[in-house]
């Protein structure tokens, strides 16, 4: 049960240049309840190759000047993603299991849970197993993904293909994810009968009024956002949505880095293609 914000643009930007310096602070606040790691991963083009890249702390983002310094100052680049972890059950806060996880230049932020995890295991080949570091299941939701576009197929069909299987295993855990490589960025929107995690929200140490906006039936819902300039945002809720426009129901969005051409599909209609 995390918090997702990323965007994609035609020229380097920063994502507080997208969404403004306000929502980037709203953003960070949410770290008082999100508050066990924080990361990020973006699109390098400083050197000869084009490069994802990522950054991770399992310490609180909020107040973490680093942080700030990410959403705020940071050197643009065209496209970035930022995950707030709240960490499930007893899993281990540390950094092997904060957000994003990063093999052969795929990377995945996800929101949700996906218990109990041995049939997600089950699911896997050695072979990505083998580049498992840590105790988490999202960490097993990118090593699915790993091994599907291992077979050679698109970044989007290894997705739709993962997140196909993943559904038929647990019908309604929270799939939801940021997942990125190079040349696309794929925005996975699949947790409609998702349990909010209220039990969370109850023993977190914050008043009700105290809770970012929307941690109601809104919890799992992401949103999009068009800027007059062309950048595409995403996120997850506790922002101020005006303009923004809710993606459909278990449904992928993909994102060419290239031309920021955006395509939203259903899940099952790209498996079906």
């Amino acid at each position: 049960m995390c918090r997702l914000l990323a965007y994609v643009a035609p020229a380097p930007t920063r994502i507080s240049d997208v969404i403004g310096d306000g929502q980037c602070e709203t953003f960070q606040r949410m770290g008082r309840l999100h508050d066990d790691g924080w990361g990020s991963m973006w699109v390098d083009e400083a050197g000869p190759e084009r490069l994802l890249v990522r950054q991770r702390d399992p310490a609180t983002a909020f107040g973490d000047v680093r942080l700030h310094t990410a959403l705020h100052e940071e050197p643009p680049v065209r496209a970035r993603a930022f995950h707030l972890r709240l960490a499930t059950g007893a899993l281990a806060i540390d950094r092997s299991n904060t957000h994003p996880f990063l093999r052969d230049g795929i990377g995945l932020a996800h929101n949700g849970s996906i218990f109990p995890s041995d049939r997600l295991r089950r699911l896997l080949i050695p072979e990505a197993l083998a580049g498992v570091e840590g105790t988490t299941d999202s960490e097993l939701y990118h090593a699915l993904v790993w091994q599907e576009a291992a077979a050679g197929v698109p970044l989007g069909h290894a997705v739709a293909r993962a997140v196909a299987r993943l559904r038929a295993a647990y019908p309604s855990a929270s799939l939801n994810a940021i997942v990125m490589n190079a040349e696309q960025m794929v925005v996975v929107h699949a947790s409609s009968i998702a349990s909010v995690p209220y039990e969370h929200f109850a023993t977190c140490g914050l008043a009700p009024h105290e809770l970012p906006a929307d941690h109601d039936e809104s919890y799992y819902r992401i949103g999009m956002l068009r800027s007059a300039d062309g950048a595409i945002a995403f996120s997850s809720s506790g922002l101020d949505r005006s303009g923004w426009v809710a993606l459909p129901d278990d449904s992928m969005t993909v994102v060419d880095i290239d031309t920021a051409q955006v395509r939203t599909h259903l899940v099952r209609d790209l498996l079906a293609a």
